[in-house]
């Protein structure tokens, strides 16, 4: 189901005026008209029916409500898909040319926290992007949960070296690094096992973390999981942690054993 989020300015107001991108997104993009309802999200996960009553050349006029309420004449109905109970944040070395735009389009679809981008020694940085590139990975972020439904926005902050999330001081929760070795170390399932309310996951880029990172990482407690035989392209291995660790974490209270007849 498509949905709008909201700008962060948003504090509650039951009226607001939008323009710009807001304002094309819903009458260019939706085609949407004076009286129609949308599901909406604010940047904290909370859930609003938003309903058109004015719309003009540049900028709308829109009324929302939370979505345990409702308008006359009655909206169509939102579902209520609540958020999870954990948060991952996804440290992401960045790969070649514009992989990174799939690989947080996937993550914000995952439902991530927060993208950190690293620069590795394997990282080939693309010169003059700058503040450019962190703008647009917002934006795709932006619409990359304005078209899943899903309830977060992940923070994505500026390139930072990889040493420097070994640096004391920052509470990564569950810190993992997701390697094409096998390094020992638990099995994923014991490692998530107890239920861990925030967990972090380092993701090389194109040839991967080397021994010098896989040393830091393993010095400031990151624990090591294989990512299995298979030789696996950059952003396919960034989809594969995220959804092995949220689908376990989903499901940790449903595992039962399967009697084979």
């Amino acid at each position: 189901m498509k949905q709008f989020l909201l700008p962060r300015r948003y504090s509650g107001e039951t009226r607001m005026t939008l323009s710009g991108g807001d304002f094309r997104y819903l009458a260019r993009v939706l085609r949407k008209k004076e009286g129609d309802a949308i599901p909406a999200v604010d940047a904290h996960g909370s859930r609003y029916t938003m309903r058109i009553v004015q719309i003009g050349k540049a900028q709308c006029a829109v009324e929302l409500a939370p979505e345990a309420a409702s308008f006359s004449p009655a909206p169509q109905a939102v579902s209520s898909r609540p958020g999870p109970s954990f948060s991952i944040t996804l440290l992401q070395c960045l790969p070649k040319g514009r992989k990174i735009d799939l690989i947080v389009r996937q993550a914000t679809e995952a439902g991530v926290a927060r993208i950190v981008p690293l620069l590795s020694e394997h990282t080939v940085v693309r010169p003059g992007e700058g503040d450019a590139r962190v703008a647009r990975l917002r934006r795709i972020a932006r619409e990359a949960l304005q078209q899943c439904g899903g309830a977060r926005l992940p923070e994505i902050g500026e390139p930072r070296s990889l040493a420097s999330i070994a640096e004391k001081g920052e509470d990564w929760g569950l810190a993992l690094f997701f390697h094409e070795q096998p390094l020992g170390g638990l099995p994923l399932h014991r490692l998530l096992a107890g239920r861990p309310a925030k967990v972090s996951i380092v993701i090389g880029p194109e040839g991967g973390l080397s021994g010098t990172e896989v040393g830091l990482l393993t010095t400031a407690g990151f624990l090591p999981v294989h990512l299995g035989a298979s030789v696996l392209r950059v952003e396919t291995a960034a989809t594969y942690a995220l959804g092995a660790v949220t689908m376990i974490l989903q499901e940790r209270d449903a595992w039962k054993p399967v009697r084979v007849e």
